[in-house]
């Protein structure tokens, strides 16, 4: 063999010599039929946890390895190097294939009954893969169809704890005699059929079915303790699935466990997947939607947990290198790769979906299997995970609680996304540094809320990155690449028209601002009218305005028409505003603050309706001021979405301050919740963080 290479179309018989070892990959020495030795290195294997290397190689086994990729290691030693897990095909003990010197080595065969009593013992020391091994072994055994049918329920049950629902509903309902409606059948194996058809249906969110299983097994086994409980969790995950009604203070215990997966049903609501000009496919709702409706809350393919940051590093980090684009990921979506190996390999039906997903130029293969299994091809999942995994906290409203009051510490809340994971639906929403919707994540379940009132038809976007403050229309561009595209939002193209001298005055603001707001620990030694002339100087040098929309245009019950509202986001000032409108709050200035923090959310993109309150003898009027919220800016990066939550957390401040009408006052207790929802994902406890909500 040549090195560094991939012998297509070439393949060679293989016999393990040493017991399997484990470190990155499972490893081997093997030999060819020449009796010479190579290291072999097998990937994308399940977890350790659940296949012992040793268990997959073993001394005496023997199998054809198909494309060898012959390649030198880093210690300068030669090895066998494989990477796509059908490329190796293990042989049966009895294989004609296996040359007759090799097959004295080889394990005896078991008789059908002594190889599923093995499983069983298997099963008795959650051996679940030398079970499944085992019971595989005892149907190609039988002899009889009854020895087939009990091995195939009994595996039924191992490929459920391995995580292969697909094949574990295929051997239930193979355990079934072929008469219908099964009158022969033992009762006991058909009380066991019918339970393993309903979890393995539950595991491949077949809920419906699932209930109908469960609802058979009710009438017809009143005694089995196990069903009611079941049935009650299906009928759930079936709500959840057709109406989006979630228990999210469940979900939040369900995640505090590690690794924090839910169990919870995908709600995909009024959004469907179509053409998007220009864009490929996108996400578009069916109807029309308000600002803080649920649009999805999806399950998660796949899910990588790495634990909690540490100091010093740690986690459980792996490192993954796309050596075409020389993109380099260090972190969980690494470890992704091997578990959707292994999810294409053994439930290749409710696969298919992520291989739908974009890949960018890639050319998959083209066959879907061969030899009777399905063909993964790795490097297509490594593709597809760089171009569709979200980084994602334990949950949002942990980050919520850790930078509400550090809103400015975007790196912070990166740093944070330790978690990594694959989401089918939220796949498809394409990009927009000024988005119209925001997610969040509570462990495996992302969920995905409006952030403006929408009309049916629309296309939804969310930002792929953290926005950056003070940065140049080619910086965002270049952390875009990735993706294969440009962005031309409102916001890039007012980046675009920024000349290095703008850029370059707003940053020596932005210094200013900070010396200013620093000088003193004490609000009533700052100097507010120095801050607001900073302020007023850095938005001189903006071209346009940051708002445009309707002022006179109502309907019948005088709410303001803002359809045709357009905003251009002042991300590099948000925070300032915001924090000024502290400053201003705390020295009992409270309808200057009001003022202020409209502009703070206006800069975040926010709609604000009808001028702000009177200053100076207007502190002692009444406030005749309503404020209308249609969020506009994307809510997704750190900055953006906890700083729109205190925003309105300190409007409900200085607004219940500076207003003598309740009704105001409760509205902006109305508007915290609803962005509130939109930053954490639900409403449930926006009382229990937001003091001013209670």
């Amino acid at each position: 063999m040549k090195l560094e290479t991939h012998h297509r179309g070439s393949k060679t018989l293989i016999r393990v010599l040493t017991p399997g070892d484990r470190i990155n990959a499972a490893l081997a020495v093997v030999e060819d039929q020449e009796g010479t030795g190579v290291l072999l290195q097998l990937y994308n294997l399940p977890e350790e946890s659940e296949v012992p290397a040793d268990y997959t190689l073993y001394p005496g086994r023997v199998g054809i390895l198909k494309e060898p990729f012959f390649k030198a290691t880093s210690a300068g030693a030669y090895s066998l190097r494989v990477d796509h897990v059908n490329d190796i095909v293990w042989l049966a003990p009895e294989d004609e294939k296996i040359p007759a010197r090799w097959r004295q080595r080889l394990r005896a065969p078991n008789d059908s009954f002594k190889a599923r009593m093995d499983g069983n013992k298997a099963i008795g020391t959650n051996q679940w893969a030398k079970a499944e091994s085992l019971y595989s072994s005892a149907i190609d055994a039988a002899r009889s169809l009854e020895e087939s049918r009990l091995a195939h329920l009994n595996r039924s049950l191992a490929n459920l704890r391995l995580g292969r629902c697909e094949t574990a509903l295929s051997d239930a309902t193979k355990s079934a005699p072929d008469d219908e409606p099964h009158e022969s059948e033992n009762l006991s194996l058909r009380e066991k059929r019918l339970f393993r058809e309903a979890k393995a249906l539950y595991a491949m969110d077949k809920y419906q079915e699932c209930v109908g299983r469960l609802t058979v097994m009710t009438k017809e086994f009143p005694d089995n303790n196990a069903v009611k409980p079941e049935l009650g969790r299906a009928q759930a995950r079936l709500r959840e699935q057709q109406t989006g009604a979630f228990s999210f203070r469940n979900m939040y215990k369900e995640a505090a466990v590690e690794p924090p997966v839910v169990d919870c049903a995908t709600f995909t609501g009024p959004v469907e997947i179509r053409p998007s000009p220009g864009r490929g496919r996108g996400s578009f709702t069916t109807s029309a939607v308000k600002a803080g409706d649920l649009l999805i809350c999806e399950k998660a393919f796949s899910y990588c947990f790495a634990g909690e940051p540490q100091l010093g590093g740690g986690g459980k980090s792996m490192t993954l290198v796309d050596m075409d684009s020389n993109y380099i990921t260090i972190g969980t979506q690494a470890r992704l790769i091997s578990q959707i190996v292994q999810n294409l390999s053994h439930n290749p039906e409710s696969s298919k979906k992520f291989l739908d997903l974009h890949h960018g130029g890639y050319q998959a293969v083209s066959a879907d299997g061969v030899d009777g299994r399905p063909v993964v091809d790795s490097f297509l999942v490594t593709k597809t995970i760089l171009a569709n995994s979200f980084g994602a906290p334990r949950t949002s409203r942990d980050s919520f609680r850790s930078l509400v009051l550090d809103f400015a510490n975007e790196e912070k809340a990166v740093a944070s996304h330790q978690t990594t994971g694959v989401w089918i639906m939220a796949s498809y929403l394409n990009h927009s540094c000024v988005g119209n919707c925001c997610r969040s994540f509570i462990g495996d379940m992302q969920i995905i809320r409006a952030t403006r009132d929408m009309p049916a038809n629309t296309e939804l976007m969310f930002p792929y990155q953290a926005e950056k403050r003070l940065v140049s229309y080619d910086e965002t561009q270049k952390k875009l690449q990735n993706w294969g595209f440009r962005c031309e939002c409102a916001l890039c193209l007012e980046k675009k028209a920024t000349t290095e001298g703008t850029l370059k005055k707003r940053k020596g603001l932005i210094g200013k601002l900070k010396f200013i707001m620093g000088r003193s620990q004490d609000p009533y030694e700052i100097d507010t009218k120095r801050a607001l002339a900073a302020l007023d100087e850095f938005e001189a040098t903006y071209a346009t305005p940051v708002r445009t929309y309707p002022s006179a245009a109502t309907d019948p019950t005088g709410s303001v028409d803002l359809s045709t509202a357009q905003i251009t986001p002042r991300l590099d000032l948000w925070d300032a505003y915001i924090g000024l409108g502290g400053v201003l709050l705390n020295t009992d200035k409270n309808a200057e603050a009001v003022r202020v923090t409209v502009k703070g959310l206006e800069a975040l993109g926010f709609v604000v309706v009808a001028p702000p309150p009177p200053l100076g003898d207007g502190e002692k009027k009444k406030n005749r001021k309503k404020k209308k919220k249609k969020k506009t800016a994307n809510s997704n990066t750190a900055s953006t979405s906890n700083g729109g939550a205190g925003a309105d957390q300190l409007m409900v401040k200085s607004w219940g301050m500076a207003a003598t009408s309740p009704d105001l006052a409760q509205r902006a207790r109305e508007y915290a919740a609803t962005a509130y929802s939109m930053l954490v994902g639900e409403k449930e406890t926006a009382s229990d963080e937001l003091a001013e909500l209670r």
